[in-house]
């Protein structure tokens, strides 16, 4: 055999690295998984724990979400057979959980639509929807490699109601993307084969960058509650250590305000509340989270000659 005719090493070497550069090859990075809602995932209203502020927790009912898209819409649901908006109700009320700001009562059972919110005892309701889900593939293929993306993505509605005015005091949509990428150089890599915990983190995306809004509109205004009876100089009023009250906690008493006609929309607007007396806590009764109740001496003020369903018990701040 001629040895001349047979190509040395480094002549392969220089044919090689020619066709990369003259043909393309595709870039391939190891696999790797982006979840756009990772440095999210624990968000918490930076003002809510500050210092350790103290919180009192809000009753809050979590409604079925619906599903607005088509992924999933059949009998059998998403990918893993569990449907999207039971992946993003899910993530939802575990986030609420994890914040320790509120009490969850489960109302995924239910559809809040024409329902009246008043018998679930809450002081909000939230009602969302999975409006956008989807996913899409996009390749990069060279002379000796190839790539393969895979992006999930999706969007949530939500919108918070004050259960005792059945008004919306909040309403906004999240979205959030994750994607995987995977592939080979001269048969040498890993395959990017569908990879299901994409909706997951596209879903878990999409609920972080609502959940601290959530929160600071649950604790937007003043944790209240009602009296429950009067028995001489105590007052006894719903709630207890479960909601983080504590003894020697301080509440106002207010008396609601007088409820008159908007000339502008008609309907009906409660004027300005006015403050009567001040209360202190002194002991807990009771047991459970729906049981419990706190006993109280009047500090300043005076309730007598009102009518209890008047008056309204709230935090101090």
């Amino acid at each position: 055999m001629n040895l001349l005719s047979r190509p040395a090493p480094w002549a392969t070497a220089i044919f090689l690295a020619s066709s990369c550069l003259g043909f393309g090859c595709a870039t391939v990075h190891r696999p790797d998984v982006i979840d756009a809602g990772a440095a999210e995932a624990s968000a918490i209203s930076p003002s809510l724990e500050a210092e350790n502020v103290r919180t009192l927790k809000r009753k809050v009912a979590v409604f079925r979400f619906s599903n607005e898209t088509k992924y999933g819409a059949g009998a059998f649901g998403g990918a893993l057979g569990k449907p999207v908006e039971k992946q993003a109700s899910d993530m939802l009320k575990a986030r609420l959980v994890e914040s320790g700001k509120v009490i969850l009562i489960d109302a995924d059972g239910l559809s809040a639509e024409g329902l009246d919110l008043q018998p679930l005892h809450a002081d909000f309701a939230i009602i969302g929807s999975v409006s956008e889900f989807g996913r899409r593939t996009s390749s990069d293929t060279g002379v000796f490699s190839r790539s393969k993306k895979q992006v999930a993505y999706a969007a949530v509605n939500l919108r918070l109601i004050d259960a005792r005015t059945g008004k919306v005091v909040y309403a906004e949509e999240g979205q959030g993307e994750s994607e995987v990428e995977a592939g080979r150089v001269f048969g040498v890599g890993e395959d990017a084969g569908y990879d299901s915990s994409l909706n997951d983190k596209a879903i878990s995306a999409a609920i972080s960058k609502l959940v601290s809004n959530v929160l600071e509109n649950l604790t937007g205004t003043p944790w209240q509650t009602g009296i429950l009876s009067v028995d001489g100089k105590q007052i006894l009023i719903a709630g207890g250590d479960e909601q983080g009250l504590l003894v020697g906690d301080m509440l106002r008493i207010m008396k609601r305000g007088r409820i008159v006609k908007d000339p502008q929309y008609g309907n009906d607007i409660e004027l300005p509340r006015e403050e009567v007396a001040r209360i202190q806590i002194v002991s807990f009764f009771g047991s459970g989270i729906d049981g419990q109740g706190s006993i109280c001496t009047l500090q300043d003020g005076a309730i007598s000659g009102f009518e209890l369903t008047d008056l309204v018990v709230e935090e101090i701040r």
